[in-house]
C-alpha cells in the first residue's frame, strides 16, 4: 500500500516550484499503483505536501491532462484505468473484438439509431450522394462500466436493410458479417487530438476541454465497396495506439 504522506513530502528550500515537486512525486507514486487506485483527497494532499489548495489542484490538473489521473465527479481522483492499445497497420477490428482479445468486459449503450441524409462529409467518405439515406448509429462504449468512447457510425442504408431492428449493443462488424455477408477487409484511419466539449465531457465523465483522441475510420469490403465511416472520441486515459515498426514501409527512417 502506498505511503502517500512519506512519498509526497516536499522540500520547501528546493529551487523548483512546489507544484512541480508535488506533480513529479505524484507521478512517481502512481507508477507503483494499480489502475483505478484512488489517490488522497485534495485536503489530504495539502496536508501531506504542505501546499495550498491551488498548488494541489495545479499538480493534479497537469496529471489529469496527461492522462495519468482521472477525475470522477462526486467520487474523487484515480490512477488511470488500463489503457487499450490497438495496433495501427492491422486489419479493421471493432471495439468489441479488441476488448474480448484483451480479456476486458465491454458494454454498449445505443444513444441514437436512425436514417438520415448523408450530408457533405459522409457523402465523400462513403462515395454516395449528399441526399442519399444512410444509417446513423451513435453508441457509448464502456469498459467495466466506465464510459471510454463515443462512437458515431455511418453505413450506406441500401447495404443494410432492416439493421435498425437489430440488436446494436454488440459487435457491429459481427452483425455485418453474419446478417449481411459484409466484412471490412481494408480501410484507413486518421487520428488526432481534440478537447472535450460539454456533451462529450458529460458522456465520457471527463472535465470540459479534457484531451481526447479523435479517430475517423473508413472501411470497405474485399471487393472495394464502401462499408462504413465511423468517428470515435476516446478518453485519453483509456486509449493508446501501438505501431509495428518491423515492416520497412512503416519504419521510421533516420539520417
Amino acid at each position: 500500500m502506498t505511503d502517500w504522506e512519506r512519498r509526497l513530502t516536499l522540500d520547501p528550500s528546493a529551487v523548483v516550484p512546489l507544484y512541480y515537486q508535488l506533480r513529479e512525486r505524484l507521478r512517481a507514486a502512481i507508477r507503483d499503483c494499480e489502475p483505478d487506485t484512488p489517490i488522497p483527497a485534495e485536503k489530504d494532499l495539502m496536508a501531506y505536501a504542505g501546499v495550498s489548495r491551488a498548488t494541489a489542484r495545479r499538480a493534479i490538473g497537469d496529471l489529469v491532462q496527461e492522462g495519468l489521473l482521472v477525475a470522477r465527479q462526486g467520487s474523487g481522483t484515480y490512477t488511470a484505468p488500463l489503457a487499450v492499445a490497438p495496433e495501427l497497420g492491422a486489419g479493421p477490428v471493432g471495439f468489441t473484438e479488441t476488448m474480448a482479445r484483451l480479456g476486458r468486459r465491454p458494454t454498449t449503450q445505443v444513444l441514437k439509431a436512425h436514417l438520415q441524409p448523408a450530408g457533405a462529409e459522409v457523402a465523400v467518405a462513403l462515395g454516395v450522394r449528399e441526399t442519399e439515406q444512410i444509417v446513423f448509429v451513435e453508441r457509448l462504449r464502456l469498459l467495466e462500466g466506465a464510459p471510454c468512447m463515443l462512437e458515431s457510425a455511418h453505413l450506406p442504408a441500401e447495404l443494410v436493410p432492416g439493421i435498425l431492428d437489430e440488436d446494436l449493443t454488440g459487435s457491429l462488424y459481427d452483425l455485418l458479417r453474419v446478417k449481411y455477408g459484409l466484412a471490412p477487409a481494408s480501410g484507413r484511419e486518421t487520428i488526432g487530438a481534440v478537447n472535450a466539449d460539454y456533451r462529450l465531457a458529460q458522456l465520457l465523465h471527463v472535465p470540459m476541454a479534457a484531451a481526447l483522441l479523435a479517430t475517423a475510420r473508413n472501411t470497405c469490403t474485399e471487393s472495394g465497396v464502401a462499408l462504413e465511416y465511423t468517428i470515435r472520441h476516446a478518453r485519453g486515459d483509456f486509449a493508446v495506439f501501438s505501431v509495428e515498426l518491423n515492416d520497412a514501409k512503416n519504419a521510421l527512417m533516420g539520417q
